[in-house]
């Protein structure tokens, strides 16, 4: 059991995204596409981004069941950090650290692999990090204003959630591992480790991350925790049932099964390929029927099902209960 230790209430836990993090669990597909059936539309058409890309500086670390070293994933330290601020994180990360993830990292490897990498870890370390950088020109950073899209709409969401349910509530939601309790989140695992979370737990949220979470819990890093994000939608968008088409029409339709997934009104729009003022419109007749919630937090209007939405489609064949 992993377990952070953060005192009452959920003031020490704050979310945010990770750029980097999203190009080295996307290496980790790429070693392993068979695994991860959800993205293979997505990976088959993107595949000549990254064909012919050197990236075994970072892939050699992404055996099946292998330790894949914290320093190539540094914790965001803002909750919405640029690439570049992440990228100089992971070069910033203190050589001891570097030598002593990689003996572990490397125990796969074979020897002469060892060798290289144990020997050199400042090297290990720019060239993994080149090998981030290329991935994330060629693939990443392409499609990151979706991608940051469906993670900022995950970010309010979870907070608007937290603050009407509680940690306790919300934590299992994020993946079946988690749990809060006495001050403590806690993380089934194979490994004991106590953390002294006094400077917070960041919760970052993952659109590579499929069916595990990731524990970040070295010393020279905040806690953190990356979970599956709801957002995945984005590699395989939910179909809406036919019975709502004719009920709703086909728009309104799309709108409620993807609502499963709380969203803002440009995720909603880039989801229906309208423009955002379309998108309002069809969320209003929605909101009308009593079918949607919206609530805004400044500039940004997040829109969820209604428990009568969750309803209706749900009757309609649809995800509504998920």
């Amino acid at each position: 059991m992993i377990r952070y230790r953060l005192g009452p209430g959920a003031s020490g836990v704050r979310w945010a995204m990770s750029p980097v993090h999203e190009v080295v669990s996307l290496a980790r597909v790429l070693t392993q596409p068979g695994r991860h059936a959800g993205f293979g539309p997505w990976l088959r058409r993107r595949r000549e981004r990254w064909a012919g890309l050197d990236l075994s500086a970072l892939t050699v670390f992404m055996a099946d069941g292998a330790y894949r070293p914290d320093f190539l994933d540094p914790p965001p330290a803002s909750d919405e950090p640029s690439f570049e601020d992440g990228l100089a994180a992971v070069l910033a990360a203190p050589v001891e650290q570097v030598r002593a993830e990689l003996v572990d990292a490397t125990r796969r490897c074979s020897p002469a692999v060892r060798a290289r990498l144990l020997g050199d870890p400042e090297g290990a370390r720019s060239a993994a990090a080149d090998a981030v950088r290329r991935l994330w020109e060629a693939a990443v950073e392409p499609e990151w204003v979706s991608m940051r899209r469906a993670l900022r709409a995950e970010l309010v969401d979870r907070a608007l959630q937290v603050g009407r349910e509680g940690l306790g509530a919300v934590l299992p939601r994020l993946h079946g591992s988690l749990t809060f309790a006495e001050g403590t989140v806690a993380v089934r695992s194979a490994v004991d480790v106590e953390v002294a979370g006094r400077g917070g737990l960041v919760l970052v949220p993952s659109l590579f991350i499929t069916n595990r979470v990731q524990c970040a819990t070295s010393d020279h890093w905040s806690p953190a925790v990356f979970y599956p994000a709801s957002g995945r939608y984005l590699w395989s968008p939910p179909p809406a049932p036919r019975s709502l088409d004719r009920l709703v029409g086909a728009s309104r339709a799309r709108i409620l099964a993807s609502l499963a997934t709380p969203l803002q009104t440009t995720a909603v729009a880039g989801l229906l390929g309208v423009a955002a003022s379309t998108a309002s419109e069809h969320l209003a007749v929605l909101r009308d029927a009593g079918l949607v919630d919206s609530t805004r937090a400044g500039r940004t209007v997040t829109h969820e099902l209604t428990d009568a939405g969750r309803a209706l489609l749900a009757a309609a064949g649809g995800a509504g209960t998920a």
